[in-house]
């Protein structure tokens, strides 16, 4: 009965709260009117409750690194004896993915229950001219409440996108974070790294931390921001390493927000805290039972993480042949995206990713970029039979990367951990 409470709760925000011809996330589409946005998701908040008042933030943006910079913060504040909600976006398999209460998925009766509660305030928005989605609303406003009713000391919550316009903007931020800027997100952004760091630069307040391992150009913005509200900024260098850079700015940013708790944070909580952190879908290695090629899974949506994925796979290759399998959402694809693939793969499957409301990027789409690049790949839209193919094709002392869209990985990861037994057992990782 659980699970069907879950899948039941699914629906009804799917199908009640998605506005039909209209995608599911509206990050690639540029917003009308900004400011008639966030007053909608304050009245929507409003409406609420303001579930988000009194429950003091840490708020993670930037174009990389966001989720396991989140995880690792959410780690360090749990070990040193808070009670940490954590929100990530988006998830791989299940919603409740999404909402983490002392290192578990919300469960899915409390899951059914707030959604049960969400949407007779969030109805009678479902109509052509309401300015955000109101499906966003909902899902932010959902995370908020789970928060309250679990009454957790502090959350650490993940940006949906850019963040001076994003619904959980709204959050009591203490501590702000913008891990890196990237070339993400352009339609709704901007074209420039400028443009996009102003957007993320939008969540630093008043007397909270800034903490950023943004550099380059993309400083200036958030400088002028910090400057502009009054917000301490930290720069974190960077050591040369995307995996570094983003634990030393969990790091710091735990130890301000610990300041900012009156919590003690020592060498031993910072230590046991980055050891925590496990998130799935990145640079994932899945279960070997019997022979077969050795299967990563890793959530690369942008230039950038793809870059850093492939080097990470192909860091713990077998040494024999290696299959990439690649499909992205319709707003992701384009041909920039797969220039650090050139000459490391024997062979490439190009397939799409599946999820209600989404358009994917066609198979033959990503074909193209591929062929572009010198590959001959091999073009299967059903993702189960891409799997099949690329584990043959990469044989026993093979390798198979499975990467793009997030909700590609989640597809894939389905044949190990099935998603009723992780709603069930509130873990990526079910026994």
């Amino acid at each position: 009965m659980t699970f069907t409470r879950y899948k039941e709760a699914e629906y009804q925000l799917n199908q009640g709260l998605i506005r039909r011809g209209l995608s599911l996330s509206r990050c690639e589409v540029k917003p009308k009117d900004p400011a008639a946005r966030m007053a909608e998701m304050h009245s929507f908040l409003d409406a609420c409750g303001n579930p988000q008042q009194g429950i003091p933030a840490v708020h993670v943006g930037g174009t990389s690194g966001k989720g396991s910079t989140a995880a690792a913060v959410a780690g360090i504040l749990t070990e040193a004896g808070l009670k940490v909600g954590l929100h990530i976006s988006p998830y791989l398999q299940s919603a409740t993915e999404k909402i983490w209460i002392a290192d578990k998925f919300v469960s899915s009766d409390d899951f059914a229950d707030l959604v049960n509660w969400v949407m007779p305030i969030a109805m009678p928005r479902v109509h052509p001219d309401t300015p955000a989605s109101i499906h966003g609303m909902a899902s932010v406003a959902i995370a908020l409440e789970a928060f309250r009713r679990e009454k957790v000391d502090v959350m650490v919550f993940e940006v949906g996108c850019g963040g001076r316009y994003d619904l959980t903007s709204f959050v009591d931020t203490r501590v702000a974070i913008i891990t890196n800027v990237g070339l993400d997100h352009t339609i709704s952004l901007g074209p420039t790294l400028m443009d996009i760091a102003w957007h993320k630069a939008g969540i630093a307040r008043s007397g909270a931390p800034l903490i950023t391992g943004a550099r380059g150009p993309a400083l200036e913005p958030i400088r002028a921001e910090a400057s502009t509200v009054g917000a301490p900024l930290i720069e974190i260098p960077d050591p040369g390493d995307a995996l570094s850079h983003n634990r030393d700015i969990a790091i710091r940013a735990a130890t301000e927000m610990a300041n900012v708790m009156n919590v003690a944070l020592t060498v031993r909580c910072v230590d046991r805290g980055i050891l925590r952190v496990r998130m799935a879908g990145r640079t994932e290695v899945m279960p070997k039972n019997g022979p077969g090629p050795k299967v990563i899974l890793d959530g690369a949506h942008n230039a950038e993480k793809l870059a850093v994925a492939i080097n990470a796979a192909l860091d713990l290759a077998e040494p024999g042949p290696k299959v990439g399998i690649f499909g992205f959402l319709g707003t992701k694809a384009k041909p920039e995206i797969l220039t650090s693939i050139n000459g490391r793969f024997d062979h490439v499957i190009a397939t799409e990713p599946h999820v209600y409301a989404k358009t994917p990027c066609p198979a033959e789409k990503t074909a193209e970029m591929l062929t572009e690049l010198g590959y001959c790949p091999t073009i299967e839209p059903n993702v189960s039979k891409a799997l099949d193919s690329a584990m043959t094709q990469a044989g026993p002392d093979g390798t198979v990367l499975i990467t793009g869209s997030f909700y590609l990985v989640g597809e894939v990861r389905e044949r190990w951990y099935p998603k009723k037994s992780v709603v069930e057992q509130r873990s990526s990782w079910p026994s």
